[in-house]
């Protein structure tokens, strides 16, 4: 799980340009197409592509890119196994004391210039993460490289990964040895840290891929542009030779570039659903929701908004918040509800308790009131609750566009004896100062997170955690977590979810499903959409409507 790199990002568009003639059938491989960024998400920030390696980038955005040059070594799929088909490695195999783990590579695979990906590619991966250290996005999820005690090459298709402790295979499969994506060593490893930093966006830097698609222009600001990948060795080669990613700023813009015909697939924003029937070539695909979680996150080390570190307070907090409204008013029904950092949809790893709370809701402002009296918070003539002469208020940071569910947030604490103050800041802005350990000014902020394919949450919420720039420490909850790291089955999963709902380090909002426009002629989107997040454009064809 990656800080930014793995936030949602609200609006990523696509962009589908037709480069022949309608198929009445599936066409054959190869066939032309062009698309914009991925449709996916749910809180905004209008953002671009700024770079391309995704050793040194932390956005979501970047990650779209990266995703379809490099096969990852592990394919998840939607039942959270791995898909040996599509995935470098062929089998994953498990020493009897949980501590050694074979990796077999598939022989298939080839980079674009014709050089086989071998063990050296995944060695040379683990090497960087340990020589880039804390500044790699993913330090530290999933034990990598924590949990390593020694990574070697058996052979040129084969590595063994021995771990300092026997751990959870599942967690350390998909949260950690999914992080050690081949990358091309006989290309990169010509280059210092300095100047891969150099060539972020050097498109010769990143001509040698093994992904279904490959860089051809990018212009900073508007448009990165990819093609497939003619020397890909992998199953599922692109059916559309081309896929566009057009960087569009705004919900009202999306929309119009939707209508216009501009891009033919893109989020449709919620806050545009009633006026779905004026895209007339288009249907509506509801999706998700994101394999993520909604929040309304603290500065734990800010002394101005001290009371959050009360329990009872975020308790108070949650119960104040009807979810049912939520989903109701924002997405039109189209939601679940939410109370901890493991996604609902689809039920995988929840435990029976989250399920209960789920099915019943938390929403009861009579609690919420008992609670804060309990806390200390008096109701003061003007509606907001004082305690020792300071006011139960904090201003809470959003990102441009994002208006309409912090004002139905603001609203619903407010009956309860809460001042929300909003302010609209660039997401970049708003990331850069949560990110900076020195910044204790920042109060509150209005985001979203995805989580792992194991969703254990990684270090966001760890004492002193890499991840962690809401400055939360409780010891009970890093000793709960590291149970999951250990201990087979999903028994310790739950006892650790269960008490991340009942302390609510951030206050999780509800899960809201995706519209996606898509041109009547674009198919296969079904099997396009991750339930990670992702999208794979290479699973798109063009044909008849």
């Amino acid at each position: 799980m990656v800080f930014v790199a793995k936030l949602l990002v609200i609006y990523r568009l696509f962009l589908l340009e037709r480069c022949c003639p309608a198929q009445s059938l599936r066409p054959p491989r190869g066939t032309a197409a062009r698309l914009p960024p991925s449709p996916a998400s749910v809180l905004p920030p209008p953002a671009a592509m700024n770079g391309f390696n995704p050793l040194l980038t932390s956005s979501a955005y970047d990650s779209e890119a990266e995703g379809l040059m490099y096969q990852p070594l592990l394919w998840i799929n939607r039942q959270f196994k791995i898909d040996y088909g599509l995935s470098v490695a062929s089998a994953v195999v498990v020493g009897p004391g949980h501590r050694t783990f074979t990796i077999h590579l598939s022989k298939g695979w080839k980079w674009s210039d014709g050089v086989p990906v071998t063990a050296a590619d995944v060695a040379y991966t683990y090497h960087m993460i340990l020589k880039l250290g804390p500044k790699y996005p993913g330090y530290a999820s999933g034990g990598i490289p924590g949990e390593v005690a020694a990574l070697t090459v058996v052979n040129p298709y084969e590595i063994r990964v021995v771990t300092r402790r026997p751990v959870n295979p599942t967690w350390f499969e998909l949260n950690g040895l999914d992080q050690l994506v081949p990358y091309p060593a006989q290309v990169w490893n010509k280059y210092s840290v300095n100047q891969m930093y150099d060539q972020m966006t050097n498109l010769n830097f990143f001509k040698v891929v093994d992904g279904p698609f490959c860089l051809e222009s990018f212009h900073p600001g508007r448009y990165v542009s990819m093609v497939a990948n003619r020397q890909f060795s992998g199953p599922d080669t692109p059916y559309i030779h081309r896929v566009i990613f057009r960087f569009i700023h705004s919900p009202a813009s999306v929309f119009f570039a939707l209508r216009s015909g501009t891009i033919q697939l893109g989020n449709l924003p919620a806050p545009l659903y009633p006026a779905r029937h004026q895209l007339r070539g288009d249907r509506l695909l509801t999706t998700g929701p994101a394999w993520s979680f909604n929040y309304l996150g603290f500065n734990f080390d800010n002394p101005h908004i001290a009371f959050v570190r009360d329990p009872l307070v975020r308790q108070a907090m949650m119960h104040a918040i009807n979810q049912d409204l939520f989903i109701r008013i924002l997405e039109y029904g189209h939601g679940v509800r939410a109370f901890g950092l493991v996604p609902g949809v689809p039920p995988a790893f929840l435990s029976p308790e989250a399920k209960r709370l789920l099915s019943q809701g938390a929403y009861d402002p009579a609690l919420a009131d008992e609670l804060l009296d309990r806390a200390g918070w008096r109701m003061g003539p003007d509606g907001i609750r004082i305690k020792d002469g300071h006011r139960l208020a904090f201003t809470l940071y959003l990102p441009p566009g994002a208006i309409r569910e912090p004002t139905l947030l603001a609203d619903m604490l407010a009956k309860v004896g809460m001042e929300v103050r909003m302010r609209e800041k660039p997401f970049n802005e708003i990331v850069a100062q949560m990110s900076d350990p020195s910044n204790r000014h920042w109060q509150a902020v209005y985001l979203a997170w995805s989580v792992g394919a194991y969703p254990t949450g990684g270090s966001i919420f760890k004492c002193g955690g890499t991840q962690n720039n809401y400055h939360y420490c409780n010891k009970k909850m890093d000793a709960l977590s590291d149970k999951i790291r250990i201990q087979p089955g999903l028994q310790a999963l739950y006892k650790f979810q269960n008490y991340f709902t009942e302390q609510q380090p951030v206050i999780v909002l509800p899960n809201m499903k995706i519209f996606v426009e898509a041109a009547l002629q674009l198919h296969g989107l079904s099997r396009a959409f991750s339930p990670l997040g992702s999208f794979n454009p290479q699973f798109i064809w063009i044909g008849r409507e």
